[in-house]
């Protein structure tokens, strides 16, 4: 007789809200930063969770600044998408947007979970393992100069 893997249930009645900001520079560069959990590093898209009361471009504008020491105006937003944990413990809701660097100087932010930043090439882009896995569809964007919001679906890894 198998037996069913019971659905974990979250305490949470809404999901998360996280904002992910696309940043060229002027040598066509992809800025990133590598996060920590324990002994793993991973590369993400400089962004964070939406606060309450601030709109996607507030929370892309304070999210960079807070992690990379950038100003940036943000352009548009480009990808939806949602990572829902197998057991349904996690719901993040990802938005994606591109943004220009407008100013500051480059340094990495005070917070524990943050362990490098850098301008990577977008020929680097295609070789890294990015979180959530969105290297290609950002490469596809760049490449086809799209316009719209493109709905990714589901990307928990």
């Amino acid at each position: 007789m198998r037996k069913h893997k019971q659905k974990r249930k979250s305490t949470r009645s809404v999901p998360n809200t996280r904002v992910s900001v696309v940043v060229i520079n002027s040598d066509n560069q992809i800025l990133l930063v590598k996060h920590r959990k324990g002994p793993r590093q991973y590369w993400v898209l400089p962004g964070g969770r939406m606060e309450y009361g601030e709109t996607f471009f507030e929370c892309g504008v304070r999210e960079v600044k807070e992690e990379t020491g950038l100003d940036v105006k943000v352009d548009r937003i480009i990808f939806l998408s949602e990572a829902i944990a197998p057991d349904r413990s996690r719901h993040i809701v990802n938005v994606f947007m591109t943004a220009k660097e407008v100013g500051g100087v480059l340094k990495l932010g005070n917070e524990p979970v943050l362990a490098g930043l850098e301008f990577k090439s977008l020929e680097e882009l295609r070789a890294l393992t990015l979180y959530p896995p969105v290297s290609q569809q950002i490469l596809d964007y760049l490449e086809a100069n799209e316009k719209g919001i493109k709905y990714l679906g589901n990307l928990w890894v």
